[in-house]
């Protein structure tokens, strides 16, 4: 006989020794308020444009994106039922009313397709009711699925690509036309590569000066492990909270050990590998080698294990770094000032590729990142305007608008801060809780603020809105 049932059971696409599909239902509800399902429908597909073009049999459908997807649920409501409680009926039959009318998007949990953002229609819900029924009502609710208040493109992938390729054509162009224009300019050969040392050795001293903050150990080391195992000022996404944003790694190191090695070990050769570009670079004979490694320190610098924020101070730095001795013969001036211009439009190139890596914890913060490095690219841009060099500023221009772009996507998906005051200094387990009632975020109240002590937090802050 077993063998008779196993037999029907793989027939029938049924499993003898597995639960009751019915058991598998959740409990539907729409913000809270229980109901049962009679039946239920829903709507999907493809939302297209049909384009018909004469003498043509056939249309071209153009695909816009999935169309909104309906919920169609017919229920009812009982007296005191005995499967999902509920009480007295018109109770129960005002709060259902009451959270169809309230306002925004709420939770429904379909029995079958689970948890859902949905939004409610005008008549939405239609309740029915008749001397029959008895002491229920029967309903039918019709949902729309809501999403967030977001552009097209919800992740900035592709955005954050056509930044580090408009930075890599930004970089080759200024290699070119700056060694053109450079050639061009030089009327003694003697004269002008003294000038072009005199002027990279300003520079170059300041970035031995600057990548002790990229390539420190205990920076490198603190933007790579995360707050929540490692200490609250650690920043990184490995065992905890990455900065304010209260993002995790749910992948913690295996072997600490073997990680604090390697990112050491990382860090040192980044430190050598920036070292010897600069004394490449001061050792350099040709116009062409000194504006080509120019180009390889800056990006030595920008791909150095160092954070975010770390990397950007160093660029922004080396960005303003720009010698300013006096050249009394005009020529002499000219080159001086081309050499100028190749390392503030590389570094301020540099400089957009290292932010849009950043994981900023509100809108603000994005705000005021994406304000710093457009600030610091409009400096470039102005100066290769006002030199006339035309390929420079197009790739200049290329590149800001795709970080603006990569930028405002960003901003769209975090929430803003707001002020909280209070008339005590707290812990931040205590604030978490008032303010998200989730002790866990305790970590991003901190990071914010950058308090001395979690137990002493300040009577007055910025926070993130829930």
């Amino acid at each position: 006989m077993a063998i008779v049932t196993d037999a029907l059971s793989s027939l029938l696409g049924t499993d003898s020794g597995s639960s009751p599909w019915y058991q598998s239902l959740r409990q539907a509800s729409f913000r809270g308020v229980s109901f049962a399902v009679l039946a239920g429908e829903t709507s999907h597909g493809r939302r297209v444009a049909v384009h018909e073009y004469p003498y043509r049999d056939t249309a071209w459908i153009e695909d816009m994106g999935r169309g909104v997807r309906k919920i169609t649920v017919r229920g009812f409501i009982i007296q005191d039922s005995v499967v999902y409680g509920g009480g007295d009926v018109i109770q129960q039959r005002l709060a259902l009313i009451a959270a169809c009318e309230t306002k925004d998007a709420g939770t429904l949990i379909h029995p079958t397709l689970g948890e859902m953002t949905v939004s409610i229609p005008e008549n939405g819900l239609r309740i029915g009711e008749s001397l029959s029924s008895g002491r229920s009502f029967e309903f039918t609710l019709t949902c729309i699925e809501s999403g967030l208040k977001v552009f097209a493109v919800t992740t900035t992938t592709a955005s954050a690509t056509a930044v580090k390729t408009n930075y890599l054509k930004l970089a080759s162009t200024t290699v070119l036309s700056a060694t053109a224009r450079i050639k061009s300019e030089i009327r003694g050969v003697t004269q002008g590569i003294k000038t072009i040392k005199n002027t990279i050795a300003f520079w170059s001293n300041t970035v031995e000066s600057t990548i002790s903050e990229v390539t420190n150990i205990g920076n490198t080391l603190k933007s790579t492990f995360g707050n929540t195992r490692y200490g609250r000022y650690s920043q990184g996404t490995t065992g905890g909270v990455s900065g304010a944003n209260g993002q995790t790694d749910a992948d913690d190191a295996s072997d600490p050990g073997a990680l604090v090695k390697q990112t050491m070990a990382r860090a040192i050769m980044d430190r050598q590998n920036i070292t010897a570009g600069v004394t490449s670079l001061n050792n350099s004979t040709t116009i062409d080698e000194f504006v080509q490694r120019v180009s390889d320190v800056v990006r030595s610098v920008l791909d150095a294990t160092g954070g975010v924020n770390e990397r950007l101070r160093a660029l922004e730095t080396l960005a303003n770094s720009l010698s300013t001795q006096y050249q009394q013969a005009s020529a002499d001036q000219a080159v001086a000032d081309s050499v100028n211009t190749v390392i503030l439009v590389l570094c301020s190139g540099a400089m957009v590729t290292a932010a849009v890596s950043a994981s900023p914890g509100s809108r603000d913060e994005a705000d005021a990142l994406t304000e710093r490095v457009s600030a610091q690219l409009d400096l470039a841009l102005v100066k290769a305007a006002d030199r006339g060099d035309d390929d420079i500023y197009q790739a200049l221009l290329d590149l800001r608008e795709s970080f603006i772009t990569t930028m405002g996507t960003t901003s769209q998906g975090l929430v803003d801060l707001v002020e909280f005051s209070s008339g005590a200094s707290l812990p931040a387990l205590t604030l978490a809780n008032r303010l998200y009632q989730d002790a866990g975020r305790a970590g991003e109240l901190i990071a914010g603020t950058s308090v001395p002590h979690p137990a002493f937090m300040p009577t007055k802050m910025k926070v993130l809105r829930k």
